[in-house]
């Protein structure tokens, strides 16, 4: 949930950028959004970290509680949770990350039609969208500083976000991973057959053991009353 609250301050942190007209102000949005990232991939690493313990106490815990039983079932099942809810922060986060670039695209289209009167070719976006956006208006007199720093801080930006993006694909194997128990219908019915069949297995035992102890009672009794009347 944190996470995804420094996801929805990333994406409000974005649209200000837009518009603002202060280059103090633009450099601290920056930065801000700049701690926005820090904090997302630090506590991305932390859940990373909390489902790799919960997989190994699992797997510990097997030892003492059979693979498929009921504790084994509602352990595995708070894992596959913890790892369902990375997988939908990652979902949102490559959707904001995406939305960024492409309103990023289709702002510096409008900036080059304005200064130019022309439509960017695709050329002209990839040199812009590269670093070269100085270089394409730098002899025209309407770029203005602003529009500099605005470049500027989304280059940052994008540089921050490729990061996070690095931190959440080394997460994507153990995200995925669903090859749970607790996730297969399958061996769930065949885990349930199981322990049901080994619960009827220990019923007829105990029933022919409850037999036994009557029959014994029985011959106790005959036994004891022989020894009276002798």
């Amino acid at each position: 949930e944190e996470i995804s609250n420094l996801l929805v301050d990333l994406q409000n942190l974005n649209e200000e950028t837009k518009s603002t007209h202060s280059t103090k102000i633009l450099r601290g949005l920056r930065d801000r959004m700049e701690s926005n990232i820090v904090s997302i991939s630090r506590k991305a690493n932390a859940v990373k970290t909390l489902i790799e313990s919960l997989e190994k106490s699992n797997a510990a815990n097997r030892a003492s509680f059979k693979e498929g039983s009921s504790v084994d079932r509602t352990r595995v099942t708070i894992t596959n949770g913890v790892r369902a809810k990375l997988r939908d922060t990652m979902s949102e986060f490559h959707r904001l990350r995406e939305w960024i670039f492409s309103d990023y695209r289709d702002d510096l289209k409008r900036k080059y039609f304005l200064a130019t009167g022309e439509e960017a070719s695709d050329d002209d976006m990839e040199k812009m969208i590269s670093g070269g956006f100085v270089r394409t208006f730098e002899v025209r007199p309407e770029m203005d500083l602003k529009t500099k720093e605005r470049h500027e801080a989304v280059n940052d930006i994008k540089r921050s976000l490729n990061r996070l993006h690095q931190v959440f694909l080394d997460m994507a194997v153990l995200v995925e991973t669903q090859g749970d128990r607790i996730d297969d219908i399958e061996a769930n019915v065949a885990n349930a057959g199981s322990f049901v069949s080994g619960g009827t297995n220990s019923l007829f035992y105990a029933n022919q053991m409850k037999k036994k102890s009557k029959k014994w009672v029985f011959w106790v009794s005959i036994l004891g009353v022989i020894i009276l009347f002798v």
